[in-house]
């Protein structure tokens, strides 16, 4: 059903149809967070991208010690404003480990904003064979994080709503994937994750509502009462994922 290939990344400075959308609240903070790196690394700091309303990504040439307790001295200040702390990433460490964390990294790709720079996403590729491999693995990974997630809330209903908010970003990452290790192509994120929703027979307006939490997290609490149907579209997102190493 599939054939060995390479998943192109696209260049930096094109506009996703889809693009993540930051409130302007959340953008100054962003902006202020690129400042404070950018004195720390300097000429080193290759790009800042935000990759949700509260996660970013600072890429750099390299990154030593001094470093880490520099901008380990900016965290508090950042939570405070309510971000969270920054992945860091030099440009090589990036590019090297495409094929070890596939489905995090074209995530990233598919939804971001540029704060500063430029990131070094030109020319990279992902390996098909790799990003299939890691969706089975992501997959599995969900479901057991919705299971357990679930035991951990007890009940209370603040905890499974921060659960399901949570949870939506990695569900979009791995539905369109899913999709497009099928082949199929969207105008939009959405309409590929909703395409790889479809492709698994998983009930779309419950997806939807789930995928709709990645940008009104506050919708958290109206979905309690469908995580018992959520855990099963899980099950059975899992499922045909898995049969992919079946033979055909």
């Amino acid at each position: 059903m599939y054939e060995t290939g390479f998943l192109v990344v696209p260049p930096y400075n094109v506009v996703m149809p889809d693009a993540l959308t930051i409130p302007p609240t959340a953008r100054r903070a962003f902006d202020r967070l690129a400042g404070d790196v950018a004195r720390v690394f300097r000429s080193r700091l290759a790009a800042v991208i935000a990759t949700s309303r509260s996660a970013s990504v600072v890429f750099a040439e390299s990154i030593v010690s001094g470093d880490l307790d520099a901008v380990g001295a900016l965290i508090e200040t950042w939570h405070r404003e309510g971000l969270d702390t920054p992945l860091l990433l030099t440009v090589t460490e990036f590019r090297r480990s495409l094929d070890t964390f596939p489905v995090e990294y074209q995530a990233i790709v598919d939804r971001h904003v540029v704060i500063v720079g430029e990131p070094p996403f030109r020319g990279a590729t992902v390996p098909l064979d790799q990003l299939r491999r890691a969706c089975e693995v992501q997959a599995k990974g969900h479901l057991i994080h919705l299971r357990q997630g679930w035991l951990e809330a007890a009940g209370h209903d603040e905890a499974i709503a921060g659960l399901l908010v949570r949870s939506a970003a990695p569900l979009r990452a791995l539905l369109t994937n899913v999709a497009r290790l099928h082949d199929i192509a969207g105008a939009s994120d959405g309409d590929r994750a909703m395409a790889g929703a479809r492709l698994a027979g998983l009930p779309e307006g419950l997806i939807r509502d789930i995928l709709a939490l990645d940008d009104t997290s506050n919708r958290g609490h109206r979905l309690i009462e469908a995580l018992p149907a959520y855990l099963s579209a899980s099950e059975a997102l899992w499922a045909f994922v898995d049969a992919w190493r079946s033979p055909s």
